[in-house]
């Protein structure tokens, strides 16, 4: 083994530093990009959180809306209801004028058979 000159240590270390600076370099390069990269997740998060706040008070705003209608559709309920009633009511008077109507005639009819003249 030769002994190394002392230009050619100084080489040596000069190239070591070189690497060394090199390394460096690329350290600060991606510290650069993990603090870019943390601004921008930083970012997104704050992003969704205002949107999540948003939609917060739309669906509190919904709520008071649909609790502001409850009484109305309370009574809405309950005029369904008894117009339901009322067209079954109605149906069946419909359905007992049309037998007495059936009847009236029935009997009008046989009234003239009987009798050869129109009912009085």
């Amino acid at each position: 083994m030769s002994r190394e000159t002392m230009a050619e240590r100084q080489a040596r270390l000069e190239e070591q530093m070189r690497a060394l600076s090199a390394g460096v370099a690329a350290l600060v390069e991606q510290g650069k990009e993990a603090a870019e990269s943390r601004r921008r997740g930083y970012q997104a998060q704050e992003e969704t959180r205002i949107e999540i706040i948003n939609l917060k008070h739309r669906m509190d705003g919904m709520e008071r809306a649909v609790d502001g209608i409850k009484p109305t559709t309370l009574e809405l309920e309950r005029v369904r209801d008894r117009v339901m009633f009322a067209g079954k009511l109605g149906q069946g008077l419909w359905s007992v004028g049309k037998i007495l109507l059936a009847a009236a005639a029935g009997a009008a009819s046989a009234w003239y058979a009987v009798t050869g003249r129109p009912p009085p």
